[in-house]
């Protein structure tokens, strides 16, 4: 089985359990993961707003949610099975990056956040709806033209990450403001969004195949690494169109 978020590569079981995952079991997952997500990033973005000079405790939380998240990821991904302990600390980690993030973007583009929370549940329901109602399919075609968009991204922030922490400095146009940034952060919130489709077929063939039940909170994860990497490229996207 294959989850296509960027966070996660294969993941093999075995094809007879004495319970496996159900969808409604890995939607429930997600809801709840989400609903850690939300309350810890909200109770941080208030805490930052409060304290009236935010950039400092946003970027620390930021970083923490974002480095641990990432690490309780990986872990995950090559054992699947701890994700029944690992997903809800997750949740918390992903929800301190957010709360960090919303703030510093709050407090240079008041508004933007919440204009991004939206556009992400807009866009996450009407893709579900075009998914259920077979208008785009997760196909061969469609899985590798996903898939190889969100790899070539995923190499451009390590080495976009590695000219800054090392050099200081940028990759040239990409991740400016210009109109070649802003195309380029379109470019990711389409592509982010899209492997919400490829999540989608992830929790459908893992029940059909009868995975276990770990697998639930598994996918939950992968939902909602997916739905964080939506809010982030609207919040980027947004906030290059109102710097210009």
């Amino acid at each position: 089985m294959q989850s296509n978020n960027p966070m996660f590569k294969k993941v093999g079981f075995e094809a007879t359990y004495t319970e496996p995952m159900t969808v409604s079991g890995a939607v429930n997952k997600a809801v709840l993961m989400t609903g850690v997500a939300t309350a810890i990033a909200l109770v941080f973005y208030f805490y930052c707003l409060n304290l009236g000079y935010i950039n400092s405790p946003a970027m620390l939380g930021a970083v923490v949610g974002a480095i641990g998240g990432f690490v309780l990821a990986l872990i995950m991904t090559f054992k699947p099975h701890t994700s029944s302990s690992l997903a809800l600390p997750y949740a918390v980690l992903e929800g301190l990056f957010l709360g960090g993030i919303s703030a510093a973007y709050e407090y240079r583009y008041p508004g933007l956040p919440l204009i991004a929370v939206a556009a992400t549940f807009v866009t996450t329901f009407g893709l579900l709806g075009l998914y259920k109602a077979k208008i785009i399919q997760a196909t061969e075609k469609f899985k590798a033209v996903v898939l190889s968009a969100t790899l070539a991204i995923l190499i451009l922030y390590l080495v976009q990450w590695v000219m800054v922490l090392a050099f200081g400095n940028s990759i040239p146009f990409l991740f400016e403001n210009g109109m070649i940034g802003l195309g380029f952060a379109a470019f990711v919130a389409v592509i982010a969004s899209l492997n919400l489709i490829l999540d989608f077929d992830l929790v459908e063939r893992s029940a059909e195949y009868h995975a276990p039940k770990y697998m639930e909170w598994f996918c939950g994860v992968a939902l909602l690494a997916t739905l964080v990497w939506m809010y982030i490229s609207f919040l980027r996207l947004l906030g290059i169109i109102r710097s210009n």
